[in-house]
C-alpha cells in the first residue's frame, strides 16, 4: 500500500479541488463551533491545502507534513501560519495549546496512537481535540452515499472519498472512542457527519 505522505505530496491540486465543496467547508466550519470558548492557540493537524484551518479562528496554525499541500495552503490563504510537521512529534510544549483538529486525517497515519498521545500532551487542561473521520461499515457507505448523490459533485468526492478510506481504514464509534481514552482524553461526544460517511469526535484534556 502507498505510504500516504507519498501519495499526499503527488495528489494536492486533484486533492484541493475535490475537497473545495461546500459540503466539506461547511463540515470543517462546524469542527470550529466545537472548541473551547476563547480559543486562541489551535494546530490544524493534516491540514492539506488549508481548507479545515481557514475555518478556525485567526492565528489557528495549519500543520502538514506533506510539502505540496503546505504550498497549495500557502497559495490559498497567504497569511496563514503553517508548518511541516510530524503529527507524532509535534515541535509544541507540553499543555501549551487549546485544540488541536483533525479534519480526514487520523485514518492516514501510521501510528494513529502515537499521535493521539501526542495531541494529548500538547493540549491544557479542558483544551480539546476535534477530529472528522470515515465511520466503519456498510451502512455508512450505503446510506451516506445515497444521501449525496443529489449533488453530483459531492457525490464523486463522498465516493473518493469512500475509496480512500477503505484503503487506509475507518473508525467505528466504539473504535474512536476507545483510541481517544486510550490516548489519556476525555471524551465529550461522538455523533455521525457528512450524511453519515463520517464521524465528529470532540475530546477534551482532564
Amino acid at each position: 500500500m502507498l505510504r500516504s505522505s507519498v501519495l499526499f505530496q503527488a495528489v494536492a491540486l486533484p486533492y484541493e479541488m475535490l475537497t473545495r465543496h461546500p459540503v466539506w467547508e461547511r463540515d470543517c466550519a462546524r469542527m470550529a463551533l466545537e472548541l473551547p470558548a476563547g480559543a486562541r492557540h489551535i494546530i490544524d493537524l493534516g491540514c492539506g491545502p488549508g481548507s479545515s484551518t481557514r475555518q478556525l479562528p485567526p492565528g489557528a496554525i495549519g500543520g502538514d507534513h506533506a510539502l505540496s499541500m503546505l504550498r497549495r495552503a500557502r497559495r490559498r490563504a497567504p497569511g496563514m501560519p503553517l508548518l511541516c510537521l510530524d503529527a507524532a512529534a509535534l515541535p509544541v510544549r507540553t499543555a501549551s495549546l487549546d485544540a488541536v483538529t483533525f479534519h480526514s486525517v487520523l485514518y492516514l497515519l501510521s501510528d494513529q496512537s502515537a499521535t493521539l498521545r501526542e495531541a494529548a500532551r500538547v493540549l491544557r487542561p479542558g483544551g480539546r481535540a476535534v477530529l472528522l473521520e470515515p465511520q466503519a461499515g456498510p451502512r455508512a457507505t450505503l446510506f451516506g452515499l445515497a444521501r449525496a448523490l443529489p449533488s453530483p459533485r459531492w457525490a464523486v468526492t463522498a465516493a473518493l472519498w469512500r475509496a480512500m478510506s477503505k484503503v487506509y481504514g475507518r473508525s467505528s464509534a466504539q473504535s474512536l472512542w476507545t483510541a481517544l481514552e486510550s490516548a489519556g482524553l476525555r471524551i465529550l461526544r461522538i455523533e455521525e457527519t457528512l450524511g453519515g460517511l463520517g464521524l465528529l469526535a470532540v475530546a477534551e484534556k482532564p
